[in-house]
């Protein structure tokens, strides 16, 4: 699978970098097509999940409060960000560090369909992609900057990336 880790303006600030996945061939990211699947149906937990998004970004960074960790594998660092934990619509994240979030698709509970691939798995290998990323050195995170730097480009096609890709401000 072929994708790139993209920078969500809108969020970004100076307490955490928030990002998003675009898979190879598309043009929305994965939290695009979380907002859009879902927007009608739970319009008031989207403007919520994205408040608190903006929250993580400029205000608090990634406490703990904001998130349901544990959800894959205790290793991969994803976890969920719910609008309230009363509510049914949940985000899946995946934290770098103290620097970024990665934000992924998610669903309303109970969230399983059959057939169709849950956000949290799709965040669990992508997950394991940028943690062998980071131990090989192709990306780093910084705490002061609270940015991923890096090559954020990720192919599987056997075919190399073109130098370094940085995302600045």
């Amino acid at each position: 699978m072929n994708y790139e880790i993209i920078e969500l303006q809108q969020f970004s600030g100076k307490r955490a970098g928030i990002y998003s996945v675009m898979i190879a061939d598309d043009d929305l990211t994965l939290f695009d097509h979380f907002v859009q699947a879902h927007v009608r149906e739970h319009a008031t937990e989207i403007r919520s999940i994205t408040q608190y998004l903006s929250y993580i970004g400029n205000r608090y960074g990634m406490q703990n409060r904001f998130f349901k960790v544990k959800r894959g594998r205790p290793a991969d660092g994803v976890c969920a960000l719910f609008d309230h934990p009363e509510k049914k619509l949940r985000l899946y994240c995946y934290r770098v560090g103290t620097a970024a979030l990665i934000i992924g698709g998610g669903t309303p509970r109970p969230g399983r369909r059959s057939g169709v691939v849950v956000p949290e798995k799709l965040l669990t290998w992508i997950s394991r992609d940028i943690s062998h990323k980071i131990r090989t050195g192709d990306i780093y995170w910084s705490a002061q900057e609270a940015r991923l730097w890096g090559n954020l480009i990720f192919r599987t096609d056997g075919k190399q990336t073109s130098g370094r890709q940085e995302i600045q401000q």
